[in-house]
């Protein structure tokens, strides 16, 4: 069920972002793309996954202290590149926890839940982007996508909720899971279940954040991971010459678009194909005016060069760790099990 809502997002939106537009105008608006500046973005991507592998190891040193911050980075490309190829529900975040299992030893579970904490971390960033897009651009985005403003209102409600109730709950630790599954049950077993299993699971990921230190380099690997996220997408308006006359795109219009463009990531579609592209190109064709082939194309080198780098690293650090561990089984029933 969860890969036929995948496959058809993907399938409707990439209809929606490329169903007007013919394959002889999107090749040309490629031509001419600066190959330097590309390289800045594929050095950026790298360096955010080492942003991104710091803040996450702050969530692994109590419940794996041995990981190292490379482990980390390659569990994060690992995952990525799974992303991407793998049909199974979380089968990147599954891959990532077995990565470090695999090098580390580390407990699944725990992994697992300090990827869930991770997560929290991003929607709220997401949100907090989003905000400040609307701010840049009154009116615009809500007339773009008039479905934005309350559904943004509503997440962040939920999120906040959420938060609050799972922070509460990991004050009672297991009596507290017990209670919500007590609670839960009485409408279905099974949605009790997933629920208590997720909040065990967030419950070890909480565990770093009774460090006071750990707040402080959350916050400063989170200012910079999402700089370089900004910067990434600056460095594609630059690919196409968007900075120039007479668009001069700069910072404010990359982080609208980083902020637009990321909501297709949240969507369950694979690898965020399609829904990614949708958001990117349509924001910098209807908010700033970038021809409908020209957005679209950006859109598409930019996934396409974030994919590759992401693969290229994580594609061969799999097969490579899973050698070097003696696995002989399929990663499928791996992933599986771990998902």
């Amino acid at each position: 069920m969860r890969l036929a809502i995948s496959l058809g997002l993907m399938a409707a939106f990439l209809y929606w972002a490329f169903g007007d537009i013919k394959a002889g105008s999107l090749w040309a608006a490629t031509t001419g793309v600066s190959g330097w500046w590309l390289g800045a973005a594929v050095v950026t991507i790298l360096i955010t996954a080492v942003l991104r592998a710091w803040r996450w190891n702050v969530l692994l040193r109590p419940v794996a202290p041995n990981v190292t911050l490379v482990d980390a980075t390659l569990a994060l490309c690992i995952g990525y590149a799974v992303n991407l190829v793998s049909p199974i529900p979380r089968g990147g975040e599954a891959a990532r926890a077995l990565s470090l299992r695999w090098t580390r030893g580390a407990n699944i579970s725990a992994v697992v839940g300090t990827i869930v904490v991770e997560r929290v971390i991003d929607m709220l960033w997401l949100l907090l982007f989003i905000a400040v897009s609307a701010a840049l651009l009154p009116g615009q985005i809500e007339q773009l996508f008039p479905w934005m403003r309350a559904a943004t209102m509503i997440t962040l409600a939920l999120a906040i909720l959420a938060v609050a109730g799972m922070v509460v709950v990991s004050f009672y630790k297991d009596r507290g899971v017990a209670f919500v599954h007590r609670l839960l049950a009485h409408l279905s077993e099974r949605l009790a279940q997933t629920v208590a299993d997720l909040l065990s699971q967030f419950i070890h990921g909480l565990v770093a954040l009774r460090t006071p230190s750990a707040y402080l380099e959350i916050l400063l690997s989170s200012l910079l991971l999402n700089a370089g996220y900004i910067l990434i997408t600056y460095f594609s308006f630059a690919a196409f010459n968007f900075q120039h006359s007479p668009w001069h795109l700069g910072g404010e219009a990359a982080l609208v678009v980083m902020a637009v463009s990321s909501i297709g990531f949240v969507l369950p579609a694979q690898g965020g194909i399609g829904t990614y592209h949708f958001f990117y190109g349509t924001s910098l064709n209807k908010l700033f005016a970038i021809p409908q082939a020209s957005a679209m194309a950006c859109a598409t080198v930019v996934h396409a060069v974030s994919s590759l780098t992401y693969f290229v690293v994580g594609a061969p650090a799999l097969l490579l760790l899973r050698h070097r561990h003696g696995k002989r089984g399929t990663l499928k029933e791996e992933l599986e099990q771990a998902s």
